[in-house]
């Protein structure tokens, strides 16, 4: 379960991701940022065919695919589901990822 996202430390990544686990705490950094910028993802405001578009690119990715398609914890996962996910509100999206979570593998 997510329990606290934030502005990612490093100089790369977008945000952070804290996850509770069944094996304590794991901080995964994602969303990409280039020279302090990232690009416009669909909680940015890019409109439905970018995040179509997005989706279909990253699921042609055979692991990335396989992390996403299985709730694997992993920037794939994250940046698909929050950054690029049903709606324009990361906290929603971080709503949605959990309750998917939750019903697929109890805690995790």
């Amino acid at each position: 379960m997510i329990t606290k996202i934030t502005n990612s430390p490093l100089a790369n990544k977008r945000l952070r991701a804290e996850i509770e686990t069944k094996l304590g705490t794991k901080v995964i950094d994602f969303g990409f940022k280039l020279n302090g910028r990232y690009g416009t993802t669909f909680v940015d405001g890019a409109d439905i065919v970018k995040r179509k578009n997005y989706w279909a690119r990253h699921l042609a990715n055979e692991t990335e695919y396989k992390l996403i398609n299985n709730l694997v914890p992993s920037p794939s996962l994250l940046s698909a589901y929050i950054l690029w996910g049903n709606t324009r509100d990361v906290g929603k999206n971080v709503k949605h990822l959990n309750a998917l979570w939750a019903k697929a593998h109890g805690n995790i």
